[in-house]
């Protein structure tokens, strides 16, 4: 269960991340590459929260599993998005 809300999570956060870096205009470069930004936002954030869990939070520790569900959920998000997305020109 704790692994499925983890990449339920990072689907949740990086789908929502995907349309709102697309829709936004301010940023042409953000724009036009708001799935490559996105995942390396994603990853970076999914490594960085196992590591602060086991160096600074008392009585938790670091877990590979917890990080390869996020990165389910990530790479779900990007495949669900050109999904959603279709034939439309998105930066890739």
């Amino acid at each position: 269960m704790d692994k499925f809300l983890h990449g339920a999570l990072f689907f949740l956060f990086s789908f929502s991340a995907i349309i709102g870096f697309t829709k936004q205009n301010q940023f042409p470069k953000l724009h036009f590459d708001a799935v490559k930004h996105v995942v390396e936002i994603s990853s970076l954030l999914a490594i960085i929260t196992e590591v602060i869990q086991h160096f600074f939070i008392p009585n938790r520790s670091f877990d590979i599993f917890d990080i390869l569900s996020d990165f389910v959920g990530i790479i779900l998000a990007f495949v669900f998005f050109f999904y959603v997305r279709g034939d439309k020109k998105c930066g890739f």
